[in-house]
């Protein structure tokens, strides 16, 4: 038995939104065994709590452990190593795909490795990867790297059958048949061998989905419509990038005529287990179709803003909000994105649309905080296991220190959390009832070593691709 004693508030993000004040969560076999008030519980529980395995609640905050729904943990090695002055698509071609490409099995896992404890540290206890490129074998690297850290996870690989006509001359002959070599029979006949060989594993922290890298422009519609009926077939989900520029948009235009929401429709791609990732090129009218699918969507706000994906002019997501659209958080990869520091990403997904519409009531804290959260366990089809804290639920917790100056004072812990705190706050990290960070430091694996090995191979790996960082300062 662990108990967390006498929090001085709990985010329990229940269907009541209940902030529990002087409140304790006792765990029994990774379970949620109860939550309330400490008074009540140390009465109730007074015979068997001398035993338990205490953790002091007091001066801290707990929130339910924050859901990351997008994540490219391939990509960690190359953090700032691709220039911010790029589009999507020239920094998908010229960086994102050669980089991915070029690593070894053994880099995967080091680059994943070094996302997990990226994420851990920050406070997020659960993923999802759909873009693991270039073989089954590097989904096991990352598998590897779950357990290493002790986190939750959907993982799926990042098929395309679509070889784009303007990649760059250096793109190597291997990289185009890693990437771009299947048909979409062959590319859904390897995402079934990962479904046929494992679904849930590790205890059921890791889930397999039936996924692909998406995008019109890389994926054809038979490989859309054809792995969409892999993840029925299986009782999964699917994930894919969708609708992420509004060049993707006219591009599809021009072929079919409709825009990307509206042609998955067609290709009968839409449906509960569907999550979405970017969506920012949408007509109003798509906007009731992923209502009446209830399709999810990652809103990726950061790679939004970094890769000028237009969102805060063309993007809809306060009205996917009001329509009911379960929308959640992603970072997207670290040099898309910049950090993955759900704190941060909540920042940005609040107060975006509300300079964008000049409107203040745009996505309120409390939206913010539930699309990291609740949002985020609906959009991978695990809301009735994590998301929240309530009894019976696995015990996926953050614990925040409330006496760095940055919480004081505690007016409303909501407000604090999404607009002054950062991931630096956090002190202990519990995934399914085990502490995976004390005292600010992952228990499980030596940090120090870790980030050495990374940044050895991750200066490795720019050399042999020969891609450079390009900076604008001069180094002396």
């Amino acid at each position: 038995m662990l108990i967390i004693r006498n929090a001085d508030f709990l985010l329990t993000l229940d269907p009541n939104r209940r902030v529990i004040t002087n409140g304790s969560i006792i765990i029994k076999d990774g379970l949620i065994a109860e939550v309330g008030k400490q008074d009540v519980l140390e009465q109730k529980y007074s015979d068997s709590l001398s035993n338990a395995e205490a953790i002091d609640g007091t001066n801290t905050l707990v929130s339910p452990g924050f859901i990351n729904t997008h994540v490219h943990t391939l990509e960690h090695l190359s953090r700032g190593l691709i220039p911010d002055n790029l589009p999507t698509r020239p920094w998908v071609l010229n960086y994102f795909f050669p980089f991915q490409a070029a690593l070894s099995e053994d880099e995967a896992y080091l680059s994943a490795k070094l996302a997990c404890l990226d994420m851990v540290r920050c406070g997020t206890t659960c993923f999802i990867d759909s873009s693991i490129l270039n073989s089954n074998a590097y989904v096991d690297c990352v598998i590897q790297a779950v357990d290493d850290l002790g986190l939750r996870a959907v993982l799926g690989r990042g098929f395309c059958d679509r070889m784009p006509a303007d990649l760059p001359s250096y793109f190597r002959e291997e990289w185009r048949t890693s990437l771009f070599g299947k048909s979409a029979a062959a590319a859904v006949g390897e995402a079934e061998e990962i479904l046929k060989k494992w679904t849930v594993r590790s205890g059921g922290r890791i889930r397999a989905w039936a996924t692909i890298f998406g995008l019109f422009t890389l994926c054809s519609d038979e490989l859309f419509r054809t792995i969409k009926k892999l993840a029925d077939k299986y009782g999964v989900g699917t994930n894919f990038h969708m609708a992420s520029s509004i060049e993707e948009a006219q591009e599809l235009e021009k072929r079919a005529g409709v825009w990307p929401i509206t042609q998955l429709h067609r290709l009968e791609a839409l449906g509960p287990n569907v999550l979405l990732t970017h969506v920012i090129a949408i007509k109003d009218e798509e906007i009731n179709l992923l209502a009446k699918h209830d399709v999810k969507v990652a809103h990726c706000p950061g790679a939004a803003l970094k890769l000028a994906k237009g969102a805060s002019r063309i993007g809809k997501i306060p009205e996917m909000l009001k329509s009911g659209v379960t929308v959640s958080l992603g970072a997207d990869g670290v040099c898309s994105c910049g950090t993955f520091d759900p704190t941060r990403l909540m920042f940005v997904a609040a107060g975006l649309f509300k300079d964008a519409r000049m409107d203040a009531t745009m996505i309120p804290a409390e939206t913010a905080l539930e699309m990291a959260t609740i949002n985020g366990a609906r959009s991978l089809l695990w809301d009735k296991e994590i998301g929240s804290i309530e009894v019976g639920k696995k015990a996926d917790l953050v614990q925040f220190d409330l006496r760095r100056p940055e919480w004081v004072p505690t007016h409303d812990v909501v407000r604090n959390l999404v607009y002054s705190a950062d991931g630096g706050s956090i002190k202990t990290v519990i995934v399914d009832g085990r502490v995976v960070v004390r005292d600010r430091k992952a228990v499980l694996i030596d940090e120090g070593r870790l980030v050495d090995q990374a940044r050895e191979v991750g200066e490795q790996i720019a050399r042999r691709t020969k891609l450079k960082a390009e900076s604008k300062w001069p180094r002396v």
